[in-house]
């Protein structure tokens, strides 16, 4: 069966509804705000799941506490755990809890979405391919649905196309709430306002679990014709509104003024843009792997040589400075294209997991780039400079004394 699960509002407040063959099933609403801000009261994280007359089938629960410690232990994958990140309880109308909604994450470059429903635990594996963002949803070793998103919208309106195997049909309403959930997660915009305006995104996923996507299993599950309609409704999304004309006549005078503040910007900001080019253009000089153990030595840190996780054989020489809170680890590659993938691959994990309110740096210059994140309570940054790269994770109270020292050591 193909379900359609549409956002009808974007301004004020976000509603959506759940559609079979154009009818009703059930609807949504999702807060406006940004729901993994730390420390908002209840009702501003809660998600509500209603059948098509408005009467409660499930709203989230969130436990605040055991969240907070979910994001302060987050890296315990390292040690071969489990973590857990933005775990959300699933409640019934009548207060029963029917399970729960959460990140997991493994292993290094390693993470899926966990619907935990009764004594079931549905596995949901996500991968961004460009133009769209695909979740596979698994029982155990089978693939018993798939939500694919147009990462294209119109007015911030994000849609959803839920296939799910005639056999699990009475998942539908968990499945569709669980969609719900991702929106709220990875694709609001909090306290935005946008009137006829068409975003184009593109995005791609590093992950180990990608090779759990099935590009073939529509086809196969419920013929060709089904995977031509779902290719139909991509190639015709986003779905634009019909124009007003005296709205076409504003928006024409917005962006003219627009246009000419642009302008206007760009002209006071010549002379110093042509002062930084020249700045950006001189490459900049690699901390030889002696010279980093000498002064790491020298700070404090504690030297350590042994194998980064996640690299598998593509690095040459690895070593991590341990402190009393955090560590750093320094790579050394055979080739600058090794080092230049290693980079790429690690932003795209960070970015993967930014929660709630964060900030992200990224800079790429002429033989070096940097990537920080600030999110959830950690701090985190990776820096390229030819073939060696540092890269830390820490308590974001350290953040000050990890920028310190990258700057001592020229990263």
């Amino acid at each position: 069966m193909l379900i359609t699960i549409r956002q009808t509002q974007a301004n004020g407040k976000n509603l959506f509804q759940v559609e079979r063959e154009g009818t009703v099933l059930y609807r949504a609403r999702t807060p406006w705000v940004d729901i993994q801000t730390p420390f908002q009261v209840e009702n501003l994280r809660e998600l509500t799941f209603t059948d098509a007359d408005g009467n409660e089938v499930f709203h989230t629960a969130y436990n605040l506490v055991e969240n907070a410690v979910h994001t302060a232990t987050e890296y315990k994958f390292i040690f071969g755990a489990t973590s857990k990140l933005g775990e959300y309880q699933v409640v019934g109308g009548d207060g029963t809890a029917y399970g729960s909604f959460c990140t997991q994450i493994d292993a290094p470059f390693t993470t899926q979405m966990t619907i935990d429903c009764g004594e079931r635990a549905y596995a949901c594996y996500a991968r961004a391919l460009g133009k769209i963002y695909v979740i596979s949803v698994f029982d155990g070793a089978r693939q018993i649905a798939q939500i694919t998103k147009p990462l294209d919208v119109w007015d911030r309106l994000d849609i959803f196309y839920l296939h799910l195997d005639d056999g699990y049909g009475d998942l539908l309403p968990i499945l569709s709430f669980f969609t719900i959930y991702v929106d709220a997660q990875k694709f609001n915009r909090p306290g935005q306002i946008t009137v006829d305006a068409v975003e184009k995104n593109w995005s791609y996923s590093f992950d180990r679990n990608n090779e759990r996507y099935d590009p073939d299993w529509i086809r196969r599950t419920f013929g060709q014709g089904e995977a031509d309609r779902l290719n139909h409704l991509l190639e015709t999304h986003p779905e634009k509104a019909p124009k007003d004309p005296v709205q076409a006549k504003r928006n024409r005078r917005l962006i003219i003024g627009i246009a000419v503040a642009v302008v206007l910007v760009l002209i006071v900001c010549a002379a110093a843009l042509t002062l930084a080019w020249q700045l950006l253009l001189r490459p900049r000089d690699p901390l030889p792997p002696e010279e980093f153990t000498a002064r790491m030595s020298e700070y404090g840190y504690t030297i350590s040589q042994g194998i980064p996780s996640g690299v598998e054989g593509s690095w040459e020489l690895c070593y991590e400075a341990s402190g009393e809170n955090h560590s750093l680890e320094y790579l050394v590659f055979p080739t600058e294209a090794a080092a230049e993938q290693f980079f790429a691959q690690t932003k795209a994990l960070l970015e993967e997991r930014q929660q709630g309110t964060y900030m992200q740096t990224n800079t790429n210059l002429i033989n070096s780039q940097k990537y920080t994140l600030t999110s959830g309570g950690s701090y985190s940054v990776i820096s390229r400079i030819d073939t060696t790269v540092i890269l830390c994770a820490a308590p974001e109270q350290e953040k000050d004394t990890i920028k310190a020292l990258l700057k001592e050591l020229g990263y």
